[in-house]
């Protein structure tokens, strides 16, 4: 893929800004490639650039006072940290950790100067950083409310719903589940078991294939009598 093409998949705003504000994002833009588990920024960085992820997928995720880990969200090709956003705004250190993703992450990254003058005369630009905010914000509440009220067997299947791909396969070991759902490897190996001798699921190392997507989907909204 020619480079700037690439720039421009995971910068969905590229294409709005004037034609000099391009011009000056491209030639100042870095890319940088990240291997799995890599990571990116840590609790107390400071934060001088904004990131897009142009392909694979960052975790950003905390660890609680147990050692334990939670996912708090994951960001996607075409996104951005809105944490680390709000770390360059307000010249706060990260309060998290954010890593690359099982399969890695490439990561297109300019600097935090040109970032702010994009965002004062831009008004897409503006709208990237809402729409990313509101959108985190969305998602954080719905991760604290389906902690609060599901059981975790739920948790699981909504986390092998939302990624698996059109083939049905969610390639995650069982450790980065875990890590995501805030519990041990051995838990989920557990409730993963339990979900095959239904047939609802098959795993294999880094792959689990859903068998019978559309009862997994009747289990998440609480159809356990079908």
């Amino acid at each position: 893929m020619d480079p700037n093409a690439k720039l421009a998949s995971a910068v969905p705003f590229l294409g709005e800004i004037s034609a000099a504000a391009a011009h000056k994002f491209l030639a100042e833009a870095t890319q940088s490639e990240y291997a799995p588990h890599a990571d990116i920024l840590r609790p107390g960085d400071e934060v001088g650039g904004v990131y897009f992820v142009s392909s694979g997928t960052i975790r950003v995720y905390y660890i609680g006072p147990d050692g334990r880990e939670g996912t708090l969200y994951w960001i996607e090709s075409g996104e951005s940290c809105i944490l680390a956003l709000n770390c360059l705004f307000t010249e706060f250190k990260y309060p998290a950790w954010a890593c690359a993703s099982d399969a890695g992450a490439n990561v297109i990254s300019i600097s935090g100067a040109a970032f702010r003058d994009l965002f004062s005369n831009e008004a897409c630009v503006q709208r990237f950083v809402f729409d990313q905010l509101s959108e985190r914000v969305f998602s954080l509440l719905t991760l604290l409310e389906q902690a609060m009220r599901l059981p975790l067997e739920e948790r699981l299947i909504l986390l092998l719903l939302s990624h698996a791909d059109e083939a049905g396969v969610v390639s995650m070991t069982q450790e980065t589940i875990a890590s995501h759902l805030g519990t041990i490897r051995e838990v989920v190996s557990r409730l993963l078991r339990n979900l095959a001798s239904q047939g609802l699921i098959s795993s294999a190392p880094k792959r689990i294939t859903l068998v019978d997507r559309p009862r997994l989907e009747r289990l998440r909204s609480g159809g356990r009598n079908e």
